[in-house]
C-alpha cells in the first residue's frame, strides 16, 4: 500500500510541476529535455550502475521499440504540459490515466491474451472513459485573467494525449510479450529514457543553432525538479505491482483513480482551478469507467 501511495504522489506531482512551470515562466520543452537526462542519471545512480546500457544493446530486437517509445514519451510529455497550461490539471490527469482503455482493447483484440471474458459492463466502462475526457476538458469561462482556450483545442489536446498514452502502453505490452526477456526490463527502461533524451537534445540543438530559442539557465533546475519524480513514478509503480502480486488488472485502475482524484483535488486547493458541475461529472465518469473496466479484479481482491 505504501508503494501505491508513493506512486500516486509521484505521478500527480508531475502535472503540478508543469503548472508551476507556467507560473514561473519556465521554458517547458527545455525543462523536459533536462528531465529525461535527469531520469537517465537517477536511474544509473539508483541502480548502482546496473542500469547502464551495455555495448551490445543495439543487437537486441526490442531496441527499435524502445527508441520509438522514447519519441512518443517526450512528445506526450510536452502535450501534457501544454494541456496543463491551456486546459487544466484535471483534464491532463484524466486524459493520461483513462487511456488504459486502448491497451486493454489492444490486449483483447490483437494480442488475444486476456485472462477474463469481457462483459457489457467492461465495454460500457470504455465508452464512459471517452465521455469522461470530453466532460473533464470543458473549460469554465469565469477567469478573465486567463488567456482563453478555444473549445476545439481544449478537447483536441486531451484526446491526443489519450491516444498517445494508450499507444505507448500498447507498445510496451507488445514488446514485453514478444521481445523482452525477464532480466531486460531495466535495460529497456534506460534505452527508452535515453531515446527521449536524444530526441529532445537533437530538437533543442536545432532550435538553438537556428536561433529559434535561447537556452535559459532555470530550465536546468526545472528539469531536475521534474526528472526525479518522473523516474520514481515508474519505480514506485513497479514496486507496487510486486507488492500486489503483479496483478496489474487490479492495480492500474486503482492507481489511476487515485491520480485522477489527487490531481483534481490538488488543482483546486493549490492552483485555484475552477471545476464546473460538468467537470465534476467528468471526474465521476472517469472513476466509474475505471471501476467498470476492471470490476471483476476489484471484487476478487476486495472480497
Amino acid at each position: 500500500m505504501v508503494y501505491l501511495l508513493l506512486s500516486i504522489i509521484a505521478s500527480t506531482s508531475l502535472v503540478f510541476i508543469f503548472k508551476l512551470f507556467q507560473r514561473f515562466e519556465v521554458h517547458t520543452f527545455q525543462a523536459i529535455v533536462v528531465n529525461y537526462l535527469t531520469c537517465v542519471l537517477v536511474g544509473f545512480l539508483f541502480s548502482g550502475g546496473s542500469g547502464v546500457v551495455q555495448a551490445n544493446i543495439f543487437q537486441q530486437s526490442w531496441v527499435i521499440y524502445a527508441l520509438v517509445l522514447g519519441t512518443i514519451f517526450i512528445g506526450t510529455f510536452y502535450l501534457i504540459a501544454l494541456t496543463t497550461h491551456k486546459v487544466g490539471v484535471t483534464a491532463a490527469a484524466v486524459a493520461t490515466k483513462i487511456s488504459l482503455v486502448i491497451p486493454v482493447l489492444f490486449s483483447l483484440l490483437v494480442l488475444k491474451n486476456s485472462l477474463k471474458d469481457y462483459t457489457f459492463l467492461n465495454y460500457a466502462g470504455m465508452v464512459a472513459a471517452l465521455v469522461a475526457i470530453v466532460l473533464s476538458s470543458i473549460r469554465p469561462r469565469n477567469n478573465e485573467t486567463e488567456e482563453p482556450t478555444s473549445p476545439l483545442l481544449a478537447l483536441l489536446l486531451p484526446f491526443i494525449i489519450f491516444l498517445n498514452s494508450g499507444i505507448a502502453d500498447s507498445l510496451i505490452n507488445y514488446t514485453n510479450q514478444y521481445h523482452l526477456q525477464q532480466n531486460e526490463a531495466s535495460q529497456f527502461t534506460m534505452v527508452t529514457f535515453t531515446g527521449s533524451a536524444i530526441v529532445g537534445l537533437v530538437v533543442l540543438l536545432y532550435m538553438l543553432i537556428a536561433g529559434k530559442t535561447t537556452f535559459y539557465s532555470k530550465s536546468i533546475a526545472a528539469g531536475i525538479l521534474l526528472g526525479i519524480p518522473n523516474y520514481f513514478s515508474i519505480y514506485f509503480l513497479i514496486e507496487a505491482l510486486s507488492a500486489f502480486g503483479n496483478d496489474g488488472a487490479f492495480l492500474y485502475p486503482v492507481n489511476n483513480i487515485g491520480i485522477i482524484l489527487a490531481g483534481a483535488l490538488g488543482a483546486v486547493l493549490f492552483f485555484g482551478e475552477k471545476l464546473t458541475k460538468v467537470n465534476l461529472v467528468g471526474l465521476a465518469m472517469a472513476v466509474l469507467a475505471l471501476v467498470l473496466i476492471s470490476y471483476q479484479e476489484i471484487i476478487a481482491n476486495l472480497f
